[in-house]
């Protein structure tokens, strides 16, 4: 959506509210030092002035002392140069300013992301906008808080110069050039609009021209390509798409530069006009001949100003738009704090008439779900994709408290219970994270509440096995993990094995939780992995999340779900003896798999 002149300005001022905010001193030091290295560009301007009338002086009369007359010169080029020392230090403070508030921002933002609803996840509209943020939020930011108040200021300083210059004609001409040129700014502005928009409409184009180009020669696709003997054809198929691009931009820069030739014809009869005054004053004797040279370089200078003043709002209207997502997201509903507390080592937990309906949808996903879980049980909760398996773990570990019924743990509601389940459960879902950090980081992830010793971690690793392993790296467990450089690369066996050493590692937690973590092995590999977890559980819950069934038999009940709702419990022989159930019905499709 276009964000309107009005709104960016209101967003302007809150971007500036928020850079005095998070660093007041060095931002207006900043801003300060943009004005002053600004003035450098008066002087600039008269340098060409001065010049002329030096040359003009000693070449009409050769009497004159060159070194008095050449003084102005110098004493410009040297106030210059004192300028261009402020101007260093402004580039480099405003290095430190761009570090500190780009920090600061996404801090914030990391802040508010973590506290926001599952719901919000789970929202189009709201998860659109997290998307945006996350990915071009801080860029915006500072797009706005740095570039765009230091470009604007900068440019305001130049009209302020221009009409300086001007007025020593006379002020009516200065004022009535500056009229002439609001009326240039408001047909630029038009045209800026009409030339991003121009731009924009051949962005979807250039995306998807270099979607495939970057696709087609990633490591995952040159193998694909390779094996399905596909090169050609998608070849064939980014030709055609550049074609199509290139058309589209040939057409555009044609329409750019019709936008682009109104304004410029408008400002010729405004720079011819301010000449013909010039020239005039020259010939009266009011002005000398340097002014003339000065009001070339000065109309030069004053069309890229213009231009620039008039479009910038056109330039930076992603970045308006990013940062109203920004606004929008900040005001989002956040998640009351948590108990850190875990649950006592004997528990019962209760789901009781508990219906659940994502946003946006009206299908209920838990539908008056009736569930009892025990400590130390192991679980194996079955049925098909949709069925409600994840939505059930997910309200479990308190993801979300926007449920009809009631979740009871010993009894009592979960805002009452002594321990919170979210601080009790640990998971680990079918596209579980492989953090390309150390060996020692990758396990820490799994309390970070405490710090782990490296004898802990050693143990940890021994008892995952993997200690074997990591001994024969050459940094052990400062060893990293994945594609960074000289980073090691693990095979997804020992990545689970990984993921398994930070569940080890919280001792609170009493719940674990496995999500479809083995849909990428095969059913030996599965069957092997389940047996892993059933080793080093000890005391604690453990619920298999899965659509394949190999793993259920060693669990101590067996939940289906269907349709939201728990339509079996038993053990595997109970649900077997009933040959028309539906987990005997899944198990004899699938037993082949394990036979």
């Amino acid at each position: 959506m276009k964000i309107k002149r009005w709104q960016s300005l209101k967003l302007l001022r809150v971007v500036l509210a928020q850079a005095l905010r998070e660093g007041r001193a060095p931002f207006v030091l900043m801003l300060v030092l943009s004005i002053i290295s600004s003035v450098a560009m008066y002087f600039s301007l008269r340098i060409p002035e001065i010049a002329t009338n030096i040359a003009y002086a000693l070449f009409t009369d050769p009497d004159l002392d060159f070194m008095q007359t050449v003084m102005p010169f110098l004493g410009a080029v040297a106030v210059i140069f004192a300028f261009k020392l402020v101007f260093l230090a402004y580039r480099l403070l405003g290095v430190r300013v761009y570090r500190d508030l780009k920090t600061k921002f996404e801090l914030g933002l990391t802040r508010k992301l973590a506290a926001l609803t599952w719901e919000s996840y789970e929202t189009h509209a709201v998860s659109m906008k997290i998307e945006m943020v996350r990915r071009s939020g801080a860029e915006a930011y500072m797009n706005l808080a740095a570039d765009f108040i230091r470009y604007m200021t900068e440019s305001i300083m130049y009209l302020i110069f221009y009409v300086i210059i001007i007025s020593r004609i006379s002020i009516w001409i200065a004022l009535a050039f500056l009229g002439a040129s609001a009326i240039y700014v408001v047909i630029g502005s038009y045209c800026g609009d009409k030339v991003y928009k121009t731009y924009r409409d051949t962005d979807a184009l250039y995306k998807r021209r270099n979607y495939l180009y970057r696709t087609s020669r990633s490591k995952e696709a040159h193998q694909d390509a390779i094996a399905n003997r596909l090169y050609w054809h998608l070849s064939k198929r980014w030709r055609m798409m550049n074609d199509e691009w290139s058309d589209a931009t040939i057409k555009a820069e044609t329409r750019v530069s019709v936008y682009n030739l109104i304004p410029s014809i408008l400002y010729i009869f405004i720079a011819v006009g301010l000449l013909y005054v010039v020239v005039g004053e020259i010939k009266a004797g009011r002005q000398e001949i340097g002014y003339f040279t000065m009001i070339i370089t000065t109309i030069m200078n004053f069309q890229w100003t213009l231009t620039g003043f008039s479009r910038m709002f056109s330039w930076y209207e992603w970045d308006f738009n990013v940062y109203k997502d920004y606004l929008d997201l900040m005001k989002t509903e956040e998640e009351l704090p948590n108990d850190e507390s875990s649950l006592p080592e004997k528990f019962s937990i209760r789901f009781r008439d508990v219906t659940y309906t994502y946003p946006q949808s009206e299908h209920r996903a838990l539908n008056r779900l009736d569930l009892a879980i025990n400590a130390g049980d192991v679980l194996a909760i079955v049925g098909v994709n949709g069925s409600g398996k994840t939505t059930f773990v997910n309200m479990l570990m308190e993801l979300s408290k926007k449920y009809e019924g009631a979740i009871l743990v010993n009894d009592r509601k979960t805002s009452e219970a002594l321990g919170s389940l979210r601080n009790s459960c640990r998971c680990i879902f079918q596209d579980f994270i492989e953090y390309q950090f150390t060996i020692r980081e990758n396990v820490a992830l799994g309390d970070v509440r405490r710090h782990l010793t490296d004898e802990e971690i050693w143990e940890i690793l021994h008892v995952v096995g993997m200690k074997e392993f990591v001994e024969s790296l050459p940094n052990g467990l400062d060893t990293t993990l994945g594609q960074i450089k000289k980073g090691v690369e693990l095979s997804k066996g020992q990545w689970q094995r990984l993921a398994v050493a930070r569940l080890l590692a919280n001792k609170d937690a009493r719940i674990w939780i496995l999500d479809e973590p083995t849909a990428y092995l095969d059913p030996l590999g599965e069957i092997e992995m389940y047996d892993f977890i059933y080793s080093l559980k000890g005391d604690r819950t453990v619920i298999f999340i899965s659509h394949r069934l190999g793993f259920a038999k060693r669990a101590d009940r067996i939940i289906v779900f269907k349709d939201g709702r728990v339509i079996e419990d038993g053990t595997h022989k109970s649900l077997m003896a009933n040959p028309d159930g539906e987990y005997a019905k899944m198990y004899e499709k699938q037993k082949q798999w394990y036979e």
